[in-house]
């Protein structure tokens, strides 16, 4: 499944990979019954979130932004690479992929279940500060959760060893410059993207529930790794793209996952991109 957005002289293409089941009950400082006012009815707590990936042409690459969750997580995901193809995509005719961090919705469709390359072709762009937390050793007193993430991440990264580009905060690359957003994990990015005419801002999980954090950006979520930084990075994109014709692409932003923040009198609005 798909849908491609003009912007400026870019067509963007969303891609989905899927609908992640996740709990409103994640979200931090709100009840279940404050939460679902915002989302809707719930199943015991319980929704479904798109996961977006967007794709489009500069020149002679190919560009993706995040990688999906590959195989094994729910049986609703990891279907990014068949999406693909359906839209006429080869993954291996992907040159780059634009990371904007390494959690598993994000990053773990880089590899199979044999652990080989996905995207047999692509070089990949990570922040250093994302790189630099994954792939150090552990620290003492780590959780275990967190150490079988980072060897999880690490595992991801193996097939492309060699075409790994660590990119530094505001570096620009064909118009994609590294945006450091951190709090949700130590490196998470915002690639900012210039169209020719327009300048759109991707996010991965700067919103992860798209109803409860745009109007309400004081909510973090369970996921973060640093909530209260979490929250100030997300003020400061809503705050910025609401007041500029920037347009914005979320990684779990509802169809077609592109569109603008709009200011209100008590937080933001999503308002979808029409083609």
């Amino acid at each position: 499944m798909s849908t491609t957005t003009r912007i400026g002289q870019l067509e963007i293409a969303c891609f989905s990979d899927g609908e992640a089941r996740t709990s409103v009950d994640f979200a931090i400082g709100l009840s279940r019954a404050e939460a679902e006012g915002l989302v809707g009815p719930t199943q015991d707590g319980w929704i479904f979130i798109p996961v977006n990936n967007f794709l489009f042409r500069r020149d002679e690459a190919l560009i993706m932004i995040d990688a999906g969750t590959g195989q094994g997580n729910q049986p609703t995901l990891g279907h990014l690479p068949e999406n693909l193809r359906k839209g006429g995509v080869d993954p291996a005719s992907v040159t780059h992929v634009l990371l904007t961090h390494l959690h598993s919705d994000h990053a773990n469709g880089l590899i199979d279940a044999a652990g080989q390359a996905v995207y047999p072709n692509a070089q990949i762009l990570l922040h250093e500060v994302e790189h630099a937390f994954w792939t150090n050793a552990a620290p003492s007193g780590e959780s275990a959760k967190l150490t079988a993430s980072r060897e999880r991440n690490q595992r991801n990264l193996v097939p492309y060893a060699d075409r790994i580009r660590i990119v530094a905060d505001g570096e620009t690359w064909r118009g994609c410059t590294p945006i450091l957003s951190a709090g949700h994990t130590s490196g998470h990015t915002c690639w900012q993207i210039d169209t020719g005419g327009e300048m759109l801002i991707a996010w991965g999980d700067t919103v992860h529930f798209a109803a409860i954090q745009v109007p309400r950006p004081d909510i973090a979520v369970t996921y973060d790794m640093d909530g209260e930084r979490a929250r100030q990075a997300r003020r400061a994109l809503l705050e910025r793209v609401s007041r500029s014709p920037i347009m914005v692409a979320g990684s779990h932003l509802p169809a077609p996952g592109i569109g603008r923040i709009i200011a209100t009198s008590e937080g933001y609005r999503f308002r979808p991109a029409i083609n």
